[in-house]
């Protein structure tokens, strides 16, 4: 009788830890969502969507604010618009941000500028709720010199930001580098930043983020004279998003804007889709290792556009808290081969994980500075505002000479792929006719703006559709460790939304390059990312 009283109680407790394993799963994150929160893309679900925009300063700042909505559906989406502020002159009010209704056309799109809703406050961003899929968020900087900076807004917050890679020489270079970080929880947050330059080290400790707020961390203000500094967010109460933006306007760091978002953690691998060493072109890629004690053996490989070329890599050492950075336009090896795609790859038996970032200045002054360390390789001639490249008598890459467009543009590295990608994208009113385009793009010497596609996996072969409007306009076959660049003006007219469908896990990015800009930033995934170490 004993014995069967205690195996009765043992199925019973048997039974309730059973129970309680059910109970207690429903509030865990499932295997998908915890890979989907280990991944530094921006993301959407497919049904409702939020993103958080962190924006730039008010009326009267530095770089102007304005958010694009733009939609791929063919039903009309609605938008709410919370406007959060910050600083000096900041909306205050009991009832809440101000909230804007902003109704989105099938295959149209939508702008806001937050600073109208939040007159006199000094910095300025914002929280997009959509009613359904197909709609994608960007963030728009404008200086009043014309510099223009653009990337998607996240669709995710954390505890923990890096930026890789500004510089805040103000007084010679005209440079100012801003970390926007926002916070859309009704409780205020509290954070440490930690700045690492080339002239020393910073922190400030328990920078306070106002509920449903949003600040501008002037990196300009603690370091005055760094060429190089990268700022790491350590969020101690609540989460965050975060962006960040750099101002330029001198003689060797060029005029500009840019803005890209923060990476919310390290990785083993990340992909730097867009790249190219050319004339009057100057691509730096930053490594920062966030790591308190272990050194970084990092590897730079290439993807060319090209199969045939086959470049060797770039072996690098980070030391701790430290950022690694490799001017792409000083290497001899990368000359000539036309855009490609940049691997950074943590090695060893237990990698380190890092992050990585890659920031762009497209100048004619440069050109001669490019023509005097190309060894004759490649010469340039700049005619006002436009360079001519053109190497032993013919233009680069075998065609004629081609204008470059000034400007700055960063890009957050991929650390993960996806089977599904959308971006908007828009083809300048001055690009050529189809087939005209096509004949130039055969020969790459257009500096136009275009969608590049890469293939990170080392086996499998990816089939690409890419659609506008629902319709398919190409599909092309991607080889394992390949890449393809293809002009807007090939996929449709004016502004759109382009989306991108592979039967294999591949990186979508972007290059827009306008009448007077430029920018560059990855797509968003549209269904959930598969971590770079995880493909093989």
């Amino acid at each position: 009788m004993m014995r069967s009283l205690r195996w009765l109680a043992l199925l019973a407790i048997a039974g309730l830890i059973s129970a309680g394993v059910f109970l207690d799963s429903r509030d865990r994150p499932t295997a998908t969502e915890m890979l989907r929160d280990s991944s530094a893309l921006s993301t959407v679900s497919g049904r409702a969507d939020t993103w958080f925009c962190p924006g730039a300063s008010g009326a009267g700042g530095p770089a102007d604010l304005t958010i694009e909505m733009a939609n791929q559906a063919s039903q009309s989406r609605t938008a709410s618009v919370s406007v959060l502020s910050g600083g000096a002159g900041a909306v205050s009010d009991e009832s809440g941000p101000p909230l804007i209704e902003v109704e989105i056309e099938p295959q149209g799109r939508a702008v806001i500028e937050p600073s109208g809703h939040a007159p006199g406050a000094q910095w300025v961003g914002a929280v997009v709720e959509v009613d359904g899929e197909g709609v994608v968020v960007d963030q728009i900087v404008a200086t009043r010199r014309g510099g223009v900076g653009r990337s998607a807004c996240l669709t995710k917050t954390s505890d923990l930001w890096v930026v890789s890679n500004g510089a805040t020489r103000q007084a010679v270079e005209g440079e100012r580098f801003v970390v926007m970080l926002l916070n859309p929880y009704p409780d205020f947050a509290v954070a440490d930043v930690e700045l690492i330059a080339d002239v020393g080290r910073d922190s400030v400790q328990g920078l306070v983020i106002p509920a449903r707020g949003v600040i501008g961390f002037d990196v300009t203000e603690e370091l005055t004279v760094a060429s190089t500094v990268s700022a790491a967010v350590n969020v101690v109460s609540g989460r965050l998003a975060a962006s960040w933006f750099q101002i330029a306007d001198g003689p060797s760091a060029g005029s500009g804007a840019w803005t890209a978002s923060a990476s919310p953690d390290g990785a083993a691998s990340w992909y730097l889709p867009v790249a190219h060493v050319r004339a009057g072109r100057r691509d730096v890629v930053a490594v920062t290792n966030p790591s308190l004690e272990r050194t970084a053996e990092v590897d730079l490989s290439f993807i060319a556009s090209e199969p045939t070329v086959s470049v060797i890599p770039i072996e690098l050492t980070v030391r701790p808290e430290r950022t690694a950075l490799v001017d792409l336009s000083a290497q001899p090896r990368l000359e000539g081969i036309g855009p490609f795609t940049v691997v950074v790859r943590s090695v060893g038996a237990d990698p380190v994980d890092v992050t990585a970032s890659i920031t762009t200045l497209v100048d004619p002054v440069l050109s001669g500075e490019a023509v005097e360390g190309s060894q004759g390789n490649d010469a340039a001639a700049a005619v006002g505002d436009a360079a001519a490249l053109v190497s032993g008598g013919s233009a680069l890459m075998g065609a004629d000479a081609a204008a470059l467009v000034s400007g700055g543009s960063a890009l957050m590295g991929a650390d993960a792929a996806a089977r599904r990608w959308m971006a908007s994208v828009e083809a300048t009113a001055a690009e050529a006719g189809a087939q005209a385009v096509e004949d130039a793009a055969a020969r790459d010497v257009s500096d136009r703006s275009s969608l590049v596609i890469v293939n990170p996996s080392q086996i499998a072969i990816a089939l690409v559709d890419v659609i506008v409007g629902g319709d398919t306009v190409r599909s092309l076959e991607l080889g394992p460790q390949r890449r393809v660049r293809l002009p807007v003006e090939w996929l449709g007219e004016e502004a759109f939304v382009v989306e991108v469908a592979a039967s294999a896990p591949v990186i979508v990015a972007r290059e827009l390059v306008g009448l007077t800009s430029r920018s560059a930033s990855l797509a968003v995934a549209v269904d959930e990312p598969v971590k770079l170490n995880r493909l093989r």
